[in-house]
Formats: C-alpha cells, sequence, structure tokens
C-alpha cells in the first residue's frame, strides 16, 4: 500500500500494472526483433520484489502438500506449459496486480474463486441468470 500511494489515481488495472512496471521492454529496431525480452527495470524495484514474493507464495504447497491458491496454481501452470519459467511468473506477477485492483477498487476482503464462479456471480449481478 505505501508504494501505490493514492489508488484513486488508478482507474483501470492496466495503470496499475504500468505504475508497477512489470512489463516487457521490446528490443526492436528496423527489421531486427530481439528474442531476449527482460522485464523493463524503470519502476519501484522494492514493488516488484513484492509482487514476485506473493506471486511464489501464492502457488506454493503448504507443509500438508496443499496448494495455497489452486486458481493461480492452475493459471501458473497453464502460462508454463507454452512460456519458460520466469515469463509465466511475470505473467502471474500480472495477475497478482490485477487481483490487487479488483480488491482495492471494490474495498473488499480477497476471496479465492474459479473464474466460472467469477462469471457466474457477474452475471449474476447483471441479472443475467434468474
Amino acid at each position: 500500500m505505501c508504494e501505490i500511494g493514492d489508488f484513486s489515481a488508478f482507474t483501470k488495472p492496466k495503470q496499475l500494472v504500468s505504475y508497477f512496471i512489470i512489463d516487457p521492454s521490446v528490443k526492436q529496431s528496423g527489421k531486427f526483433i530481439g528474442n531476449q525480452v527482460k522485464m523493463s527495470k524503470r519502476g519501484s524495484r522494492i514493488a516488484r520484489r513484492i509482487l514476485f514474493v506473493i506471486a511464489i507464495a501464492n502457488i506454493r504447497c503448504s507443509k500438508n502438500g496443499k496448494v495455497v491458491n489452486h486458481v493461480l496454481k492452475e493459471y501458473y501452470n497453464s502460462k508454463l506449459e507454452l512460456k519458460p519459467k520466469k515469463v509465466a511468473i511475470g505473467a502471474l506477477m500480472r495477475k497478482v496486480t490485477n487481483i490487487i485492483f479488483a480488491v482495492l477498487r471494490k474495498d473488499n476482503e480477497f476471496k479465492i474463486i474459479t473464474p466460472k464462479e467469477h462469471v457466474y456471480y457477474y452475471n449474476k449481478k447483471l441479472n443475467l441468470i434468474a
């Protein structure tokens, strides 16, 4: 919260992602397209470290072998099938940032729900489901 500061300045999750600077830096020039794309280092390194620790803590297993956050673990595993490990962690950090934005915007406590449950509650809120 100290790194975010005044949350009312952010109207979209993309703005919070840009503020934390967890977007990849693209290296291109003319016909050259770089393959080794790294995360840009312009923003707060403290905020990036916090997001990294949050992301890693959510996909780990507890001592009894139960996954801490099964929704983020499934998301991470789906990214891991297509991308390298560090790229998947970067995507997970972005997902965590979106979750932080949603929790702060609605001023609710965090609940772990699957994407299908999220769609169901959203449609129920819009009165699309009887």
